[in-house]
């Protein structure tokens, strides 16, 4: 096989063996044997990637990371050389989708830990400008020009999925769970078959972009439609850098929707909007509705440059009176990765009954082994013992099912008496997944992790200077529509960046921020707070 290889010049050969993760003494001669015949080459073993049970996943998980490593070798290599070109000392880190930062090292070798790394950082940063608030249950969503990604925190936690799909491919390590959908200021509006409107998934991209660009493009998308109901400043987006044309969105809209439907372009924006909601709604209760949390249980986080427009009319769909939309609200993904910790994950497989003899011992041996290396790792990276924390997490069951839930723990000296602890906590989980227990039957590990941490040193929190009124912030006012009349009504607009901490503004109204803007519509209350995120409140009726 090697020599085959030579000769179609592979770069990259991932190794998997059905029963490595017990016995992985054949796949690590195997790899061996490929290390001596192809030096130069990448190499994904198996057991030592994702050292789960579950052969499937754990193939499917390595020849992603195989296809995935010579990529993100370059990469790593050409980022930490043009750092050190400038003469920095200090190593690059890179997030990750486990919610963590890692060195360039690591992620050559572990680069499936890359995919959708993105919007992970999402549930950090949110935590983090929450913190005044004291606020721990948070479902950020992030609606750029393309997509909209949901993520959801709960009591200070970030939901963390296993065994995903990713396109058509089986990742099984852990990832914070985000949600996508194709939902973007550059959404396209389109009337399909049963001449019904439809939203997106199809984008106009950058380029041509929006009607309202006035780059060429002719689809009709969301930015035209905010811009046609008055959400949106018609001088331009990004401080005026980027000029709009009405005039465009409003024939984008009227050919394309309008017209066809026999619609005003008025409500035809209108309809946009709300067709593009609705779609945001589901999605968003996909996340919380659907795996048992009550939305209203949770604040609605604001992230992204085209969320804001949406973010009131979102909040009140799905019953939730508190919103939160920081200055920093297009750039929170990147804010979030650079105040994150690295993070290490250590797997090991652990068929183990907790009514057999010995199963504590043996738990306890196991989660011993793997903190110890994820200490040694960290203690490596520069990090001293007391910046450095450990989550626990047991794949369990039922003796006879097929099927796994994930129990979190605090790491705790595991002995005959803490087993009953462990048992307790999967019963519990098992209800919130699945609605009941089976507390008369024994329970099985299948696997079990430990996450390591490192803590790293956060910036300072922006500060914002007391204010001195909204008034002083007034720009003037325009024209708005807030409802299926279409009829608009005038409401006021605000320079985001005179604002000054305590300023409060009630909707309807307009907060123009250079990045991002915040529709507060009727019914809804903003105050900006000192660290310069606005707290946005339903208003008792």
């Amino acid at each position: 096989a090697c020599h085959h290889f030579l000769r179609e010049g592979v770069e990259s050969v991932a190794i998997s063996f059905v029963w490595s993760v017990l016995h992985p003494d054949h796949e690590l001669r195997a790899a061996e044997i490929v290390r001596e015949m192809m030096p130069d080459v990448r190499l994904t073993v198996g057991s030592q990637l994702y050292p789960q049970v579950r052969e499937y996943t754990r193939t499917s998980t390595a020849i992603v990371n195989a296809y995935l490593a010579p990529i993100l070798t370059r990469y790593v290599e050409a980022v930490d050389g043009y750092f050190r070109s400038l003469g920095s000392r200090n190593p690059v880190r890179y997030f990750q989708s486990n919610g963590g930062l890692a060195l360039g090292s690591v992620v050559s070798d572990q680069s499936v830990y890359a995919i959708n790394s993105g919007p992970a950082s999402a549930p950090q940063a949110a935590l983090y400008i929450a913190e005044p608030w004291g606020m721990k249950n948070i479902i950020t969503v992030d609606m750029g020009g393309t997509s909209f990604d949901i993520t959801l925190t709960r009591d200070g936690r970030a939901n963390v999925s296993k065994n995903i799909d990713f396109l058509r491919y089986r990742i099984g390590i852990p990832m914070i769970q985000v949600e996508t959908l194709g939902a973007g200021g550059g959404s396209i509006g389109w009337i399909d078959a049963m001449g019904l409107m439809q939203m997106g998934p199809q984008s106009a991209g950058s380029e041509p972009g929006p009607a309202s660009y006035d780059q060429g493009g002719t689809q009709p998308t969301t930015t035209d439609a905010n811009l046609v109901l008055g959400y949106i400043n018609p001088d331009g987006l990004i401080g005026g850098r980027l000029p709009l044309n009405t005039e465009k969105a409003r024939a984008a809209i009227k050919a394309r929707i309008a017209d066809p439907l026999g619609l005003s372009v008025e409500n035809a924006a209108y309809g946009m909007f709300k067709i593009v909601n609705n779609n945001m709604v589901n999605a968003i209760r996909r996340v919380s509705v659907e795996r048992g949390y009550d939305p209203r249980d949770f604040v609605l986080n604001c992230a992204g440059g085209a969320t804001g427009a949406h973010i009131s009319a979102l909040a009140r769909e799905m019953g939730i009176r508190r919103v939160l939309i920081s200055k920093l609200a297009s750039g929170l993904c990147a804010y979030g990765q650079i105040i994150s910790d690295v993070k290490y994950n250590y797997m090991a497989p652990a068929p183990i009954r907790l009514d057999a003899e010995g199963a504590a011992q043996k738990l306890d041996g196991l989660f011993n082994g793997l903190e110890m290396r994820g200490v040694a790792d960290l203690t490596r990276d520069g990090f001293d013992r007391d910046r450095i924390s450990i989550r626990r997490s047991l794949d369990m069951r039922y003796v006879g099912q097929v099927h796994e839930c994930t129990v979190e723990i605090d790491p705790f000296v595991i002995d005959e008496p803490a087993l009953g602890k462990l048992i307790e906590a999967f019963h519990t989980r098992h209800e919130e997944l699945y609605t009941y227990s089976e507390r008369q039957s024994v329970v099985e590990i299948v696997n079990v992790e430990s996450a390591i941490w490192g803590r790293v040193d956060r910036p300072n929190r922006m500060t914002v200077a007391p204010g001195k009124g909204a008034e002083s912030a007034l720009e003037g006012t325009r024209p708005m529509i807030f409802d299926a009349s279409a009829k608009p009504q005038e409401a006021p607009v605000y320079a985001g960046a005179r604002l000054g901490a305590g300023d409060r503004i009630t909707g309807p109204a307009v907060i123009e921020e250079v990045t991002t803007t915040l529709v507060i519509e009727p019914g809804w209350e903003a105050e900006l707070h000192e660290s310069g995120v606005y707290l946005v409140n339903m208003i008792d009726a």
